[in-house]
Formats: structure tokens, sequence, C-alpha cells
């Protein structure tokens, strides 16, 4: 008996078309699990960064550096500055991708905003209780997705995995107690400060998902959108907003003033410009490829990182409880891969 070509061609097309598929998302796998560890990395430096910057005491009057309009600014510029350069050397034929600067505002002023609102929180609460509120940041992102993008659903995968992630930083904050003298008494302050924690998590799940619309609403143009296109966009509003409060405060002199008497400053702001450069090179890239939900989960466990290498670096003890919580959150992918709807997809 002959085969039949036609039959043998289909399969053969088939099973080439297979191996393509399992090529590609080998390659995504790669993607993501390389952007990760980009970030996780990058942002530990940027935390060494930071905290260099701001408890180092400067000059014969041990000043410390408080200006973080400034700081804003500062992280801006560069992002911004990078990006472009990026979108430059590649031939990006736009810089804006054609999207509408209304939208960039939108973004870039929701971005301002999650970060202004976190510092102007510690004024107020106490460092645990802010981080504490801040690790449910996937929650506003989850539900921003479904807002601003009707074809995104909330599939029980998603739903474990952000209750796992939110349930183990809970856990590990308050698996080691209060340290004598901090307290949780719910008072006009404490209001006050968790009031300005919501809305820098109502912010997160603005912007965020928002960057998923504009993306999406480019895709279905025919518009073609890079993460650098993102980072530069939402870093050059958030610096314009963030300049024209330093200008309108008068802090951009006192932060003259500031590196007049104290030089070596400066060379911790370039670090922290850098370092906070190169870590959302990595942010965007992840956002762009994988959507804002990813970027969450990412950025939640590398808190999660940092404080496990403080632990490991400075020799701190860990109680039973806080261990579950550290086995929560890394265990909370894997069982959400189990569920349907639980697997990461690319946009």
């Amino acid at each position: 008996m002959t085969a039949d070509p036609i039959g043998v061609a289909a399969a053969a097309a088939s099973g080439k078309d297979k191996v393509v598929d399992d090529a590609g998302h080998k390659e995504s796998t790669l993607k993501l699990v390389f952007l990760m560890v980009g970030v996780w990395v990058s942002f530990t430096m940027f935390g060494w960064a930071t905290e260099a910057l701001t408890s180092t005491p400067y000059g014969e009057q041990k000043e410390k550096f408080s200006f973080t309009w400034t700081l804003v600014l500062l992280q801006s510029v560069g992002n911004s500055l990078v990006a472009l350069l990026v979108l430059l050397a590649t031939g990006s034929k736009s810089i804006t991708a054609g999207v509408s600067p209304v939208d960039w505002i939108i973004a870039g002023g929701a971005y301002l905003g999650a970060h202004k609102f976190g510092l102007l929180s510690l004024h107020y609460i106490i460092y645990p209780m802010q981080v504490l509120v801040k690790s449910c940041k996937a929650v506003p992102v989850m539900f921003g997705e479904v807002i601003f993008e009707h074809h995104v659903s909330l599939t029980l995968g998603k739903l474990v995995s952000v209750a796992m992630l939110c349930a183990g930083v809970v856990t590990f904050t308050f698996g080691k107690g209060s340290k004598k003298g901090e307290k949780f008494e719910l008072d006009e302050k404490m209001i006050t400060g968790l009031c300005f924690v919501m809305l820098a998590l109502f912010c997160d799940g603005v912007y965020g998902p928002y960057q998923n619309k504009i993306k999406t609403k480019a895709k279905a143009a025919g518009i073609s959108i890079s993460g650098y296109h993102n980072m530069f966009n939402m870093n050059l509003w958030q610096g314009v907003f963030a300049m024209a409060f330093c200008l309108y405060n008068g802090e951009l002199a006192e932060v003259s003033a500031f590196m007049t008497r104290n030089p070596a400053v400066v060379l911790d702001l370039v670090k922290f410009g850098i370092a906070m450069a190169v870590g959302n090179i990595f942010i965007f890239q992840l956002q762009s490829s994988f959507g804002a939900l990813t970027v969450t989960k990412t950025t939640t466990v590398r808190k999660l990182i940092s404080v496990l290498f403080s632990v490991w670096y400075f020799g701190h003890s860990m109680k039973p409880l806080q261990w579950a919580g550290v086995a929560m959150v890394f265990l909370s992918e894997p069982v959400a891969k189990l569920l349907p709807g639980g697997k990461a997809k690319t946009h």
C-alpha cells in the first residue's frame, strides 16, 4: 500500500510546528528567569546604594540626606536617559511609540504617586507595618489588570498565587514579633499612615495594569511598544512632576547647598542613580513581556530575598514561623502552576 503523501506532509508539518512551539516556550521561560534574576540582583544593589545615601552622616555636622523629591527626580532622569539612549541606538522611529501623551501622563503620574505616598507613610507608621501593607501590592495590580484590560480574567491560579504571596510576607513580618517600643495602636497617626499606604497601593494598581492597556491598544493599532518605550515615557513624566514639586518647595536649592557642604554625597547619588537605572531595565522588560502581575510577584519575592541575604550576611536569627512565611512565598508559583490559569503568559 502506498503512503498518502498529503497525510505524510501534514504529519511532518505538525511535528515541525510542535518543535517550534516547544522551542518558543523554552525561550520564553529562559527569558522570564533571566529577567527575574536580573530584578533580584540589581534591586539588591539598589537597596545598598539607597541605604548608603540615606543613612550616612555626612560632614562634620553629621547631616543626613533626606530630600525624597530629589531622589525621585534623580532616578527619573537616570532611567529616562538610559532608555532614550537604547531607543536611539536601536533605531526606534518614535520615542513615544505613537502613544497619546495623555496615556503616558496617567501612567507616569500613578508611578510617581506609588513612590511618593509610600515614602510619606513612613512619617506616620513603623516600617514593618508599611512593608506588611505594601506586600499586598499584587492584589490591586491583579484587579487593575481586570479593570483596564477587559480580556484579562481572575483565574484560580492567579488568586492562589497572590494569596500565598501576601500570606507569606505577612507571616514573615509578624513572625518575629514587635520590637520593644513598637506599638500597633490604631490611633490618628497610624490611620494617616495607613491612608498614605493605601494611596500608594491604589497607584500601584493603576500604573502597572495601565501600561498593559497601553501595550494592548498599541498592538491592536499595529504598533510595537518595547520595555524601553515604557521606561522612557513613565520616567519622563514622573520626572516632570517631581521637578515641578522640587521647584515649588525650593528643594533643589537645599540639595545644592547640601552638596556644597558635603561633596562626598555626589558619589553616593551617582551610585543610586545607576543602580536604579539598571534595575529598571529589567523591570520594564519584564513588564513589557510578561505583564504587571508578574512584575509585582517578582518584586515581592525580591523583598524577601533581600531579607534572607541580610539574615545570612549579618547573622540574624529567624523563628520557625518566619521560615513558614518564606516557604509560602517561594512555593506560591509552583502551586499556582498546578491550578487552572496559573502559568504566566507573554503579552
